[in-house]
This record gives C-alpha cells, sequence and structure tokens, in this order.
C-alpha cells in the first residue's frame, strides 16, 4: 500500500512565534521514557503541562487531538517530524 505525499501545503506544522515546543517535548520526553531527568520536577507536573497545553488555543490541532488522547509517543514523533500523517 503506498501512502500519497501531502503537499506542503497540507501539513500542518508548528509555528514557531506560537508555542515554545522545548519544554513540551521535554515533557513528552520524560513521560514516555525517552528521557529521564529528576530536574524537571514529578511526573504529575509533567502531565499536568501535557493536559494544559492540550486544551490551549495556540496547539495545533492535530498536537491537541493527540495529547488529549494521551497518545504521547505519537505527540513527540509529530513534534520531531510534523510532516508525519495521522494514522488511524
Amino acid at each position: 500500500m503506498t501512502i500519497p505525499a501531502l503537499s506542503s501545503r497540507e501539513i500542518p506544522t508548528v509555528p514557531e512565534n506560537v508555542m515554545d515546543t522545548e519544554p513540551l517535548k521535554s515533557d513528552l520526553e520524560r513521560v514516555t521514557g525517552a528521557r529521564v531527568s529528576d530536574s524537571d520536577g514529578s511526573m504529575a507536573e509533567a502531565l499536568a503541562r501535557l493536559d494544559a497545553c492540550a486544551s490551549a488555543a495556540a496547539t495545533p490541532d492535530v498536537l491537541k487531538h493527540y495529547l488529549s488522547r494521551r497518545s504521547y509517543v505519537k505527540a513527540l514523533a509529530w513534534l520531531e517530524d510534523p510532516s508525519l500523517r495521522h494514522e488511524r
């Protein structure tokens, strides 16, 4: 099965000026186990920040989708490469 390529107009991106993705990425890495760090607060604090991001107006819709469903691995993958297609 071949997945059709998206045009650049169809690819959602994380606007640099809308949200700071580094703290979000750090929380996602911590929650998914991709990174272990005690200096970023508790796991509960990281999860609370992710929940807040899921409902923030500046968060792109595809990222809201992943965060609201607690699909943190997919959210992290999307942040690293926004051209990834949403698979159901």
